[in-house]
């Protein structure tokens, strides 16, 4: 593991237990991903295996995705909450928080395609007027008709 940290420049590594259900959902997500961006190293490392590479490495909550970048550590995915969470996340929320990270690279313009369902909704304050659109005579003609 300190090998592949050191030897590779871009690297998901995932901590999981064969006996955790979040760590085989993530599991199946890496799966779907890895093939697609062999730029960077995908690798599994079970805490059951190699307890003192996840205590090398301060892993506490499973599953756990370490982010190389450049050789080195540069950031971590801890549980589900950065995914929605929830068990129900996409591979492309996952393939998205990996770019933002920088570990992978996704297509120029890939980031941008953000699915309706997951757009930051936005909220304008003030007052239109309901009438704004309409001519003068047709407000007064609603005014008459307005109890």
């Amino acid at each position: 593991m300190v090998k592949l940290i050191g030897s590779e420049s871009r690297a998901v590594v995932h901590f999981t237990h064969p006996q955790f259900a979040r760590c085989k959902i993530l599991d199946g997500h890496l799966r779907v991903l890895a093939p697609h961006h062999f730029e960077t190293r995908f690798a599994s490392i079970s805490v059951e295996r190699c307890p003192f590479l996840a205590q090398k490495f301060q892993v506490r909550v499973l599953p756990c995705l370490l982010l190389v970048d450049g050789g080195r550590v540069a950031d971590r995915i801890v549980g589900f909450e950065e995914l929605g969470n929830g068990d129900a996340f996409s591979t492309n929320t996952l393939e998205r928080r990996l770019a933002k990270s920088k570990v992978i690279a996704l297509p120029k313009g890939e980031l941008a395609r953000v699915p309706v369902a997951e757009r930051p909704i936005s909220y304008q304050i003030g007052h239109r007027d309901q009438h704004a659109d309409i001519s003068d005579d047709e407000k007064e003609a609603a005014k008459e008709l307005e109890f």
